[in-house]
């Protein structure tokens, strides 16, 4: 759990645990190795048993099959890469689209990097409170150039104040990572 990871003080670990009982949207953020995925999962597992829960990840790293006792109720989709042809390939924003037809409580994104950030935005503002997903970023701030970045990448291409509207209605909170004396810490929430 929160306190075992040593990114965090006490106080950080029993904010972060409320909010995500509160059923927050988050997303958590960070440079490459700065402990992402971990804090994810461990934010993960102050989620309730009763709650259904629908990974998505461009390969299965979350590992909620470590956690079935906390878990019970849970679905992980997988990216699947086009076949020797070209064909049957199932991307990121295809999955957040299906997971969100599967009925979940909360749909987590391991990592939006693309066109995944405009259906993740709408799962978050419409009534799947409590989603997570993780950006690489290098900064709290940063977070929402990425996201604004990506979204006019989508098909839709959105324009920066459409992003910012959505991004003001699906996140309640950022926790971002980075590296102090050596060690991955919480760099701000």
């Amino acid at each position: 759990h929160l306190v075992e990871l040593r990114m965090v003080n006490d106080d950080q670990a029993a904010f972060l645990a409320a909010a995500v009982r509160a059923r927050l949207n988050c997303i958590v953020s960070g440079g490459t190795s700065t402990g992402k995925t971990t804090m994810l999962r461990c934010l993960l597992n102050e989620i309730g048993p009763h709650e259904r829960l629908i990974t998505v990840e461009d390969s299965l790293e979350l590992g909620l099959e470590h956690f079935e006792d906390l878990h019970p109720d849970y679905e992980a989709l997988e990216v699947r890469e086009p076949n020797t042809e070209g064909l049957g390939a199932v991307t990121l924003a295809d999955l957040v689209r299906a997971a969100l037809r599967e009925d979940p409580d909360r749909v987590i994104v391991g990592e939006v990097r693309g066109a995944e950030v405009l259906p993740m935005l709408l799962a978050m503002s419409q009534g799947n409170e409590g989603s997570m997903c993780s950006v690489h970023a290098d900064s709290s701030k940063g977070v929402f150039d990425r996201l604004a970045m990506y979204a006019a990448m989508t098909r839709e291409r959105l324009e920066p104040q459409v992003t910012n509207l959505l991004v003001a209605n699906a996140i309640d909170l950022v926790v971002h990572l980075g590296w102090d004396a050596g060690a991955r810490r919480v760099r701000s929430i």
